[in-house]
């Protein structure tokens, strides 16, 4: 007999049944059974080749084989079945991912004959919640949330059914053995109809709070002004943009402008929320100061109900406060100030936001790793457990024996509950893939993840290495794209890192960096070139008020007109606190750069979200059409912005603002081309700075397949994790001088 051991993602996705009936149609005698998150097949060793041959033809859609491992096995078997699965501890296989309702469930979900017939959880063995609902491995039901219900004898016998397409589907139910709805409102709860009392508050413009896979999301109608403006005072949102939900393709149509791969990109099973170009406003307030609309298709089939009793847009965005993670339980959402709140009984194990996309550059760019891409698994050939502590915004966690498990990203560190959920991740993770044997955590020794990492390596015995965060973004470029191109001896590629800023080697607060990497069987790393430092101040007030850098920047460059287009307050009191460098740091961050340009062009101040500035100036420079461009140039080490200063003043000061961010962006690009020009060496591009769509078709057109964008990984710090344990593989290839 042969034993096959299949890994990667082989559970949740239909995989066994798939096996089940292509080895009885072979006649072969053996069983298939998951173990820990891979799957064991033991069949005829003559009936391998074809087998497997099969196998490959017919994989499920969602199933990705990553690896196969194949030996001579002793053992007598029957005819062949689908055995028990067996628990694997510190098992290093992919986790199963949450997928969106899958179209053969859709036509059930509005067939009258069918006895899935408007029901709200309508799963097979292709589509539902996998990963949310996971409390262990293997993916079986009595591992999942859905161990609370019992299946009625129709669905159990669809479970046990070969042919059936709900053969071994975990998260089975139907309106015989239901998961619960309820609508809950301040005069009581509603458990006789709660779907149709959900609509009509909706169809009223309330606000409703409604259950979905991986947390409660606050829905009402993108039209009304009213509803908006609600929503953001319940969420302390005063301008982030709010994603839309559409009930179809044609819909979306009407709302964004939408390239093929766009469209594509909607209708994957991963379901992510698109950022794509507006055609008009549906209200000022969705998105205000922005020429983008986030917007995604209905994922659930409880979605699509709601959808198609509305036909309208609806506003879809995480239901919490300011600051915190996605709300998961009924009293959580409780506190929010709704008026309704639409529940279901099936428990949320792993709260995770919407996955968030942008297409540019002709690639799918990751701004948010989140629900049906994560946890991300990437293949990887080290043996020894490895684990990064990820950085503090955008938090992640990374675990890699050979394969780099990557963790949803969990937000800002910065409240109570972001941190209790940073910990039960750490702690899952933990539980699944056993203790590290070397840790890497941020150079930046505030950061909450630095602190835990170092808290938890001692608690371990284990090694720790401190990972400057740009070169952690860096070795994350440097191992996606390893995975897509061979890699030869004395091979050179370039990084460039932009971002907001993080703490660099001599205490500067970097935040745009050029590495070069050249590969020896190992990288070997070093830092090129950086942008001209500047000073900035670092009050909190200052951080968040992009006026201040720009004041900073106008300042030391004795730009006048710059520094009388600015409205700020008490020029004397900064003038003293530059002079003495109090609370002032030098930084070369290029986030800050955009934030000082878009407050000289006008759209800049006061950020409420993250890159608020940047992404209002990129929307004013998408306004204009013009190849026109500033001058940025390169010395021996720094990348000098002075003359680029110069040129906007002067454009400025004829009310060119349109044209001054349409410059900038354009100098940017060309500074690509110039990096790839000069060194001669693919150019790798990650950081925050990247979500910038503009940018990315600017440099994508300039140097076409020279450069490369992330696909798997976000740009932002959501890649950091990542990063840290590629950069932990290669210290110990350099140390041992093994090839990858």
């Amino acid at each position: 007999m042969r034993q096959i051991l299949v890994y990667g993602q082989v559970q949740g996705v239909g995989f066994r049944p798939l096996v089940y009936q292509i080895a009885t149609a072979l006649g072969a005698h053996g069983f298939v059974r998951n173990v820990g998150g891979a799957v064991e097949i033991v069949l005829e060793k003559s009936l391998e080749s074809a087998f497997l041959s099969k196998l490959h033809a017919k994989l499920p859609p969602q199933a990705q084989i990553l690896e196969i491992h194949t030996q001579d096995i002793a053992i007598n078997a029957l005819d062949f079945s689908i055995q028990p699965s067996l628990s694997a501890p510190h098992t290093p296989d992919p986790l199963p991912l949450d997928k969106a309702t899958c179209m053969a469930c859709l036509q059930d979900l509005h067939d009258p004959t069918s006895r899935f017939y408007g029901y709200a959880f309508t799963t097979c063995a292709q589509c539902g919640p996998r990963f949310s609902m996971l409390y262990d491995l293997p993916f079986d039901r009595d591992n999942t949330s859905m161990r609370a219900f019992e299946m009625c004898n129709a669905c159990a016998r669809d479970y046990h059914d070969p042919q059936s397409r709900r053969f071994f589907a975990q998260g089975l139910s139907c309106p015989q053995c239901a998961i619960a709805l309820s609508f809950h409102t301040q005069e009581g709860v509603n458990t006789s109809a709660p779907l149709q009392a959900c609509i009509e508050v909706l169809q009223k413009g309330g606000v409703v709070a409604i259950k979905g896979i991986g947390g409660f999301a606050l829905m009402g109608d993108a039209y009304n002004t009213q509803t908006t403006k609600r929503i953001r005072e319940i969420k302390t949102r005063p301008f982030k943009p709010l994603s839309v939900m559409v009930a179809h393709l044609a819909m979306a149509r009407d709302l964004v402008y939408l390239n093929p791969l766009e469209e594509q990109t909607l209708q994957e099973s991963s379901a992510p929320i698109l950022i794509a170009r507006a055609k008009a406003p549906l209200n000022p307030l969705i998105a205000p100061h922005l020429d983008t609309l986030g917007l995604c298709l209905p994922y659930t089939p409880l979605h699509h109900l709601i959808l198609q009793a509305l036909d309208r847009p609806l506003i879809f965005t995480s239901a919490n406060y300011k600051g915190v993670g996605i709300f998961h339980t009924l009293e959580q959402v409780r506190a929010l100030e709704v008026e309704g709140i639409l529940d279901h009984d099936r428990a949320i194990v792993h709260p995770i936001e919407d996955s968030v996309v942008r297409v540019s550059g002709g690639c799918v760019g990751v701004v948010r790793l989140g629900r049906a891409l994560a946890p991300l698994s990437v293949p990887s050939s080290n043996s020894e457990l490895l684990c990064g502590f990820g950085a503090q915004s955008k938090a992640s966690l990374c675990f890699s024996q050979y394969f780099s498990l990557v963790s949803p990203e969990m937000g800002s560190l910065e409240s109570v509950q972001s941190v209790e959920h940073y910990q039960d991740t750490l702690n899952f993770y933990h539980h699944l893939r056993g203790t590290p044997e070397h840790v890497g955590i941020d150079l930046h020794p505030g950061y909450v993840s630095s602190k835990l990492g170092q808290e938890k390596a001692q608690e371990w015995g284990t090694s720790l290495s401190q990972v400057q965060h740009h070169e952690a973004h860096f070795y994350a470029l440097l191992g996606e794209y390893a995975r897509a191109h061979p890699l030869e001896p004395g091979q050179r590629v370039l990084g460039w890192i932009a971002d907001g800023f993080g703490l660099g080697l001599q205490g500067q607060l970097w935040g745009a960096e050029v590495f070069e990497a050249c590969y020896q069987g190992f990288w070997e790393v070093k830092r090129l070139y950086s942008l001209e430092p500047f000073e900035i101040l670092t009050t909190p007030k200052a951080l968040k008020d992009s006026s201040y850098c720009a004041y900073a920047l106008a300042r030391t460059h004795h730009l006048q007109g710059l520094l009388d287009r600015l409205q700020i307050e008490h020029r004397d009191i900064l003038d003293r606190m530059l002079d003495c460098h109090l609370q002032t740091h030098a930084t070369t961050s290029l986030g800050r750069l955009f934030d000082a340009i878009a407050c000289f062009c006008g759209v800049g101040g006061l950020n409420s979200y993250e890159a608020q500035s940047a992404a209002q100036l990129e929307s004013l420079a998408r306004s204009i059409n013009t190849s026109a461009r500033y001058a940025l140039e390169l010395d021996q080490e720094h990348i000098s912005y002075r003359a680029l200063l110069t040129e906007l003043q002067a454009d400025l000061l004829k009310g060119q603002e349109a044209l001054s961010a349409r410059k900038f962006h354009n100098a940017l690009a060309h500074l690509a081309l110039q990096l790839h020009t000069r060194q001669r060496a693919p150019l790798l591009v990650g950081g925050g700075v990247f979500v910038n769509s503009l940018l990315c078709e600017g440099i994508s057109r300039l140097l076409g397949d020279r450069v490369f964008f992330p696909q798997m990984l976000p740009f932002g710090d959501g890649a950091i994790a990542f990063g840290q344990v590629e950069y932990l593989k290669n210290q110990r290839r350099q140390a041992c001088g093994m090839s990858v």
